[in-house]
C-alpha cells in the first residue's frame, strides 16, 4: 500500500491532496482510497512521502519510500547545499529537468506539474487556427524569443492571434491589427484553437509545464520549444528550433495546410502520462 503525504515548500499538505485528487481524477481509479492501494493522506500515518520542490520536513520513513518533484527549472529552484545534503540523506529519487553536476538522488524526469483541468471528453470543434500567449516578461529565454517570434509574425501579418498582458506592447503599436487579442479568461488561446505556439521560459531535458500540458488536454495541437526530450512523453508533437526564420517558414507551413499538420492530442497515453496517480508505483519501484 501507498499512504502518501505530500510535503511542499509553497502550499499546505491539505492543498496539495485536493489540488492532486482533482487534477488526476481519483474517482475514476478503484485502486485509490482510504483503505486501497494507494492514497494521499494528510495525517501522521503515511508509509511514503512525496516532496515539492525544497520542502524538507522530518522524516521517519524509508528513503527509498520518498520521491521529490521540482515544480521548477533548475535556474528558479532555490536549490541551496542544506537541501542537497537533505535529498542525499531522505529522498530516494528526486525528479528534476536537469540534473547537471548534481548527486545521483537527483533523476532527470518530467515531475508532474500542476496543469488545468481536464476537460471530461475530447474537444473536436475547433473554428479558430492559431495562437500564442506573451507575457510583459522579458529576462529569461523564452521570454525574449516570443516576442522575437511575434514581433515576426506581426510584420509577415500571420493570422495567428496573440494573447496575454504582453500583446498589449503590440496593441498600442498596432491598434489596427485584429489578430491581438489582449487578455483572456481560463484556456481561452486553446479551447477554440486548433493550433498553439508554446515556448517554455528554458529549454532544458526534461521539464515542461503547462505550456504544453494545457493545450495538450483541449486538443490542441503545441507548437513547441523547450523539453529537449517532449517526444518521450507526448506523441505529433511539432517543435520549434528556435531560429525565427525556421520557425515562420514552418508556420506559414502549418497555417496554409493545417489538417495535414493536426493530430489528436487528447488522447489516453497522453492523459496518463501527466497523471500522477497512475504513475506512483512507477515513480517509487524504477530504477532510473
Amino acid at each position: 500500500m501507498y499512504k502518501i503525504k505530500v510535503f511542499c515548500s509553497f502550499a499546505s499538505s491539505e492543498h496539495c491532496k485536493k489540488v492532486f485528487e482533482n487534477l488526476n481524477n481519483v474517482s475514476q481509479f478503484d485502486f485509490y482510497g482510504e483503505n486501497k492501494k494507494i492514497y494521499i493522506t494528510n495525517e501522521e500515518d503515511y508509509t511514503h512521502a512525496i516532496i515539492i520542490n525544497t520542502a524538507m520536513p522530518d522524516l521517519n520513513i524509508p528513503k527509498k519510500n520518498v520521491i521529490g518533484l521540482a515544480y521548477e527549472p533548475i535556474y528558479f529552484l532555490g536549490l541551496t547545499t542544506e537541501f542537497i545534503d537533505y535529498a542525499q540523506k531522505h529522498i530516494g529519487k528526486y525528479f528534476i529537468g536537469d540534473k547537471f553536476n548534481l548527486p545521483d538522488t537527483f533523476v532527470e524526469h518530467f515531475a508532474y506539474l500542476w496543469h488545468s483541468n481536464p476537460p471530461p471528453s475530447i474537444i473536436t470543434n475547433k473554428p479558430k487556427l492559431m495562437s500564442i500567449v506573451v507575457s510583459q516578461k522579458l529576462f529569461a529565454p523564452g521570454h525574449k524569443y516570443r516576442h522575437t517570434l511575434i514581433e515576426e509574425i506581426i510584420k509577415h501579418n500571420l493570422p495567428i492571434d496573440i494573447y496575454g498582458y504582453g500583446s498589449e506592447l503590440y496593441s498600442q503599436r498596432c491598434p489596427d491589427n485584429v489578430n491581438i487579442k489582449g487578455k483572456f479568461d481560463g484556456n481561452e488561446p486553446f479551447t477554440d484553437y486548433s493550433f498553439s505556439i508554446c515556448i517554455e521560459n528554458y529549454q532544458t531535458n526534461h521539464y515542461f509545464s503547462e505550456k504544453i500540458i494545457s493545450p495538450i488536454l483541449l486538443n490542441c495541437n503545441p507548437i513547441y520549444l523547450g523539453c529537449r526530450n517532449i517526444d518521450k512523453y507526448f506523441d505529433n508533437i511539432i517543435k520549434l528550433s528556435g531560429n525565427v526564420e525556421e520557425d515562420i517558414s514552418l508556420l506559414k507551413n502549418i497555417l496554409s495546410n493545417p489538417e495535414k499538420h493536426f493530430n489528436p492530442m487528447y488522447t489516453t497515453k497522453h492523459l496518463k502520462v501527466i497523471n500522477l496517480i497512475e504513475n506512483i508505483e512507477y515513480l517509487y519501484t524504477n530504477n532510473f
